[in-house]
């Protein structure tokens, strides 16, 4: 027998050395505010699937009980996989989760983005937002970019690392999967404009952390009256707008680092009417022969 305290901490110190600082901190805050309150003193084997559901059920916000729910069975499914604990899965019973309502980022218009990088012309973190929003980057990834990952001849940004702030600590990271660690190339306005800007100067784009970068974008932003939103709005931004200029969906997913399409399409391509009314202006063309 064992409890869900004892499995949880063995799980952790397994992960430790495996997962990216973000995520431990997910699953140790995932722990600590949830799962352990509820299910600590418990043995692993005694957990039932209906005490799981009215578990569930009593959350108030539907993320929190799907990250809580999501933590706890990887932790009992870790024990019965490494561990060897003889039990049957609680969690893979039909839990039904709350439903979630759909969420639509606050993407830019490409007049937006324009008075958006004009707001942030001769700013501390241009060169930072300039990647963001003409690359699509996560923004750990536009935050860890270095001169040196840039070739101002050709256009590529090399995508190698992730610069984030876990727990007030600002941490350093491989990038978020295999195929994040990409290359990507910048449209010519941003070459020229980072050119001017490197003007001999190397190590980051910006020496500030990820967080003091997001706020002194919004608030130059704020202060000019121009469009602004979140960097990683940003990353659905470029998506979106390549899309409505008529990048290949798998060309967007390359670009974004993406593992496969699917990521793309479900997550980051928001269906604007243009988008819309273009594809049917193909299709009436095909109908009607024209």
């Amino acid at each position: 027998m064992m409890k869900v305290a004892e499995a949880a901490s063995r799980y952790m110190n397994d992960k430790r050395g495996r997962l990216r600082a973000c995520t431990l901190a997910g699953y140790e805050s995932a722990l600590a505010l949830h799962v352990l309150p509820r299910w600590g003193g418990q043995e692993l084997e005694e957990i039932a699937p209906e005490d799981v559901q009215g578990w569930i059920d009593s959350f108030e916000l539907p993320g929190a009980a799907e990250k809580a729910y999501k933590t706890l069975r990887q932790v009992i499914r870790w024990a019965i996989r490494r561990l060897g604990v003889r039990m049957y899965d609680p969690t893979a019973a039909g839990v039904e989760l709350p439903h979630k309502p759909a969420h639509r980022p606050r993407t830019m218009e490409a007049s937006q983005v324009r008075a958006y990088l004009r707001a942030l012309w001769g700013h501390e973190c241009e060169a930072v937002a300039i990647c963001s929003v003409t690359l699509g980057l996560r923004r750990g990834e536009a935050c860890g970019l270095k001169w040196s990952d840039i070739d101002l001849r050709t256009g590529e940004v090399r995508i190698r690392r992730s610069r984030q702030v876990v727990r007030g600590n600002e941490v350093i990271e491989a990038p978020k999967t295999e195929r994040s660690a990409r290359s990507c190339w910048l449209p010519r306005f941003a070459v020229k404009r980072l050119r001017a800007l490197r003007k001999g100067r190397s190590g980051w784009l910006c020496d500030l952390s990820p967080d003091a970068v997001a706020r002194r974008i919004r608030s130059a932003c704020r202060r000019a009256g121009a469009a602004w939103t979140s960097m990683t709005e940003c990353r659905h931004t470029w998506a979106t707008l390549a899309v409505e200029a008529g990048v290949g969906i798998e060309t967007v997913a390359m670009m974004l680092g993406h593992t496969d399409i699917g990521t793309a399409y479900e997550h980051y391509i928001v269906p604007r009417p243009r988008i819309c009314k273009d594809a049917q202006k193909v299709v009436e063309r095909l109908i009607l022969g024209g």
